[in-house]
């Protein structure tokens, strides 16, 4: 069983293996396998085996559908090696498959002891059912060796969770330690040349300002200045992105009326999404008051709604929700554009990643922080051709 977290180990570390789940399913087979011909026999014709472990793992740690592949090939090699055991094994895997999937969501979505508490109850209730099992076939005496060997079961299984997890853990520790070197290059690239970079470029816009008034120029002179002038003015928001990261944290912190930030963005960016031929539709509770600061907060909603606009480039509709649940207050921006593939939605954030033509990455990596900061969260989901929606959650 410890060739699993083992494997689970090895490929994390190969990024660019783009076959890791169907490596680790051959090996849980395989594991599976070896438990399933290698047996604990005991007096009486009692066999116990590991096979509820792989099953696990594949079902949580993998996709459903490859637990499920490994349920078949469970029941393929019982069909060999205990033909009489068939009709039981899919009865008792059925079951076992029906509760997988009732707690598969929330089992991602938890923590480490939550994890391990579903695996240990999950696995009692076959404890409970073999126990029954003995009973009625007058194998009580039997009964203290079903229990060690399921104290070993269930230890073997938290120990596999257990290194998986922290396995886990340890990746994205050292994607945000990435992460955080990359932004610390760029605060200080930013702060040690942006001011040398703005003098000059001011210059160059000056004069290519006054060519432009020229009435000499012919057509393709006046277009290539124009062009210049694009491209000066796209640089200097580029400029103030670096800075923006550079900038150290605002330690002001107000009472933010949320629905009225979210209002007069809106406004703000129509007539960008008119030009775009996108129509912004509000969907917003009053009252909605958060903390942190206000610019800051302009800035988060100006970035996430610009995003939502060029993500439509045939038009489209750009819905913004707002409401309050518990004590949280919810922001949902829904675009029906292009959308993200897995890879690209893992991405995102990145510096000097960006699925635009003309974009930096710097723009949504701010916006990360600014949520971070105000003690917020974040959720993208993305379907490509079907849309993205981008669902943040603050603190009322």
């Amino acid at each position: 069983m410890m060739i699993i977290p083992l494997v689970n180990i090895i490929l994390h570390r190969q990024s660019r293996c783009q076959r890791k789940n169907w490596i680790f399913l051959i090996v849980i087979c395989i594991s599976l396998l070896l438990s399933m011909l290698f047996p604990v026999r005991i007096a009486d014709g009692l066999e116990f085996d590991f096979k509820y472990i792989p099953v696990f793992i594949a079902f949580f740690y993998i996709k459903p559908r490859y637990g499920l592949i490994v349920i078949g090939f469970l029941i393929s090699v019982t069909f060999i090696v205990e033909i009489d055991k068939v009709l039981l094994t899919i009865i008792n895997y059925f079951i076992i498959s029906i509760l997988f999937f009732s707690v598969y969501k929330r089992y991602h979505k938890s923590k480490l002891p939550f994890k391990l508490f579903t695996g240990i109850i999950f696995y009692l209730l076959i404890f409970g059912t073999r126990s029954i099992y003995l009973i009625q076939i007058g194998y009580i005496e039997d009964i203290p060796h079903l229990l060690s060997f399921s104290a070993i079961s269930i230890v073997t299984l938290s120990a596999i969770i257990y290194l998986i997890e922290m396995n886990k853990l340890h990746v994205i520790m050292m994607e945000q330690l990435k992460n955080a070197d990359k932004l610390n290059a760029i605060s200080q690239l930013a702060a040690s040349i942006a001011h040398e970079i703005r003098n000059p470029m001011t210059t160059i816009r000056g004069f290519l300002q006054l060519m432009k008034d020229e009435k000499n120029l012919t057509s393709n002179q006046g277009m290539f200045i124009s062009l210049s002038l694009e491209e000066l003015d796209r640089t200097h928001h580029i400029i103030n992105d670096f800075l923006s990261l550079a900038r150290p944290s605002s330690p002001l912190t107000e009472s933010i009326p949320l629905s009225k930030i979210i209002f007069d963005t809106a406004d703000f960016m129509r007539p960008y999404a008119v030009m775009s031929n996108v129509n912004i539709i509000l969907n917003v509770e009053d009252n909605l008051l958060i903390a942190g600061n206000i610019n800051e907060c302009k800035q988060l909603f100006i970035n996430v709604i610009k995003n939502g606009i060029e993500a439509m480039p045939n038009g489209g509709n750009l819905e913004i929700i707002a409401f309050q649940q518990s004590h949280l207050a919810i922001v949902e921006i829904n675009d029906d554009g292009i959308g993200l593939s897995p890879l690209q939605l893992k991405q995102l954030g990145q510096p000097y990643y960006s699925t635009k033509t003309k974009g930096t990455g710097l723009g949504l990596m701010i916006t990360f922080d600014i949520i971070k900061r105000m003690k917020g969260d974040y959720e993208i989901s993305s379907t490509e051709n079907e849309g993205t929606s981008f669902k943040i959650t603050f603190p009322m």
